[in-house]
């Protein structure tokens, strides 16, 4: 029985390699506290521009009149997305959910050519008493409010986006590839 020679192979010297052979560092545990750190300095920033963009959706929904162009849902679109990645990032869970659910509500709409107002408005709203620094809501009365703008969109029938994002890559190819 024959022995087969292994195969020698040569990683290519990038400086990535040579900074990761280096001793010295950061441990672990030392890298995620600076980071925890870091994120809790910015709190107060992430803060007043979720705040910012409450504000700017509130001036686009309640300037208007019965429906919204497309050009307003876009920019709800926008914001409601900028709240949903600093409220995630920064612990506001509630927040997070009532935001990503004006995010399905809105593309729903946008998709179904409708420019109804009322239904963003009430997210909108919604995001006005959970916005940092706004009136303190208790757990159970965020629960209740988020299963009311569940109940709207349970009216509209609109699928999560999160949901439709969660197809693997090859139904996306299949998808694509019709």
């Amino acid at each position: 029985m024959a022995t087969r020679a292994k195969k020698k192979v040569h990683f290519p010297k990038t400086r990535l390699a040579e900074l990761a052979a280096r001793a010295g560092g950061l441990t672990r545990d030392d890298a995620v506290d600076g980071a925890m750190k870091s994120l809790e300095s910015m709190t107060a920033l992430a803060n007043a521009e979720i705040c910012k963009s409450i504000a700017a959706m509130e001036k686009i929904v309640f300037g208007s009149g019965a429906t919204l162009d497309a050009a307003a849902m876009l920019a709800i679109q926008a914001y409601a997305d900028q709240v949903v990645t600093l409220a995630g990032t920064f612990g506001h869970t509630t927040l997070d959910a009532a935001a990503r659910s004006l995010c399905d509500m809105t593309d729903g709409l946008q998709r179904a050519g409708m420019h109804d107002r009322q239904p963003i408005a009430v997210h909108v709203q919604a995001l006005h008493l959970m916005a940092p620094g706004a009136m303190s809501l208790s757990p159970e009365h965020c629960e209740k409010l988020l299963g009311e703008l569940a109940k709207v969109a349970g009216h509209f029938s609109f699928g999560s986006l999160a949901a439709e994002s969660s197809l693997d890559d090859v139904e996306i190819i299949a998808a694509a590839a019709k």
